[in-house]
């Protein structure tokens, strides 16, 4: 779980948040949900954290989805809004009675709290599927560049590995497994900073933790209704559900 919670703070973490930023001004200056009697200094920081939390819970679930179910777009959809709406109400309910004493926890007021949460984890899972959906590329060099491909990245690498053809790179916590002709290599670095620094190779992001080089790629491989792609090395590189509309696009798959 802690893993999970660690992804989070991703590539899209940045728009993800500040959208929930977005949201609680919105709320506290609109005083939703009838919170104008709340002093101002009070009322920001409810809907603040009630607008991380619940975006934090949204992120964790579609990541935990992402993972462990083979599920396509509507099914992530529907998944997460059936999870994440419990847990949002009890979140909400648990929030509230802290910033106001006058609501004892009454299961009663829980109760209530599911029609307004549905219409807020709605969009929280239309949010995650739009945010996870795109897959980071970098693209290769016009002609007339002579910079070698991927120099910048090449110069973090062992000696070995620095001219070598890079096919991969895959994410394992805070490091990266770099796959290349001359073998693999681990290196600290996130995958979304690393494929900023790959221009030159065309390449895609096919799942949240894997990046390849379009010219690695030697087979697509269907088994079960889950995508991969085997590379040159032999070893497959797996597509996640999310990427896999964007691939086709580009025609990849």
């Amino acid at each position: 779980m802690t893993r999970l919670i660690m992804t989070v703070i991703g590539p899209h973490w940045l728009r993800t948040y500040g959208i929930a930023l977005g949201m609680a001004l919105l709320l506290t200056f609109t005083a939703a949900n009838g919170t104008g009697s709340v002093p101002l200094l009070i009322r920001f920081p409810y809907w603040l954290i009630l607008m991380v939390f619940g975006t934090l819970i949204a992120q964790v679930t579609g990541r935990m989805l992402d993972r462990f179910a083979s599920l396509n777009l509507w099914q992530t959809i529907a998944a997460m809004i059936a999870i994440t709406t419990p847990l949002i109400c009890v979140m909400v309910w648990l929030v509230t009675a802290a910033f106001n004493s006058d609501h004892a926890l009454d299961p009663a007021r829980l109760v209530r709290l599911v029609e307004p949460v549905l219409v807020i984890t709605v969009a929280m899972a239309a949010l995650h599927v739009l945010v996870n959906g795109t897959p980071a590329q970098s693209h290769a060099f016009a002609p007339d560049v002579q910079t070698e491909p991927g120099a910048v990245f090449r110069e973090r690498l062992p000696f070995k590995f620095r001219h070598a053809e890079i096919h991969a790179l895959e994410a394992e916590d805070h490091y990266l497994r770099v796959h290349t002709s001359a073998g693999d290599t681990l290196i600290l670095m996130r995958l979304y900073d690393a494929i900023r620094e790959l221009d030159g190779i065309e390449g895609s992001q096919t799942h949240r933790s894997w990046w390849v080089a379009k010219a690695a790629v030697t087979d697509t491989v269907r088994t079960s209704g889950r995508i991969s792609f085997t590379l040159k090395g032999g070893f497959n590189a797996p597509v996640s559900r999310g990427f896999a509309k964007a691939l086709k696009t580009d025609g990849w798959i």
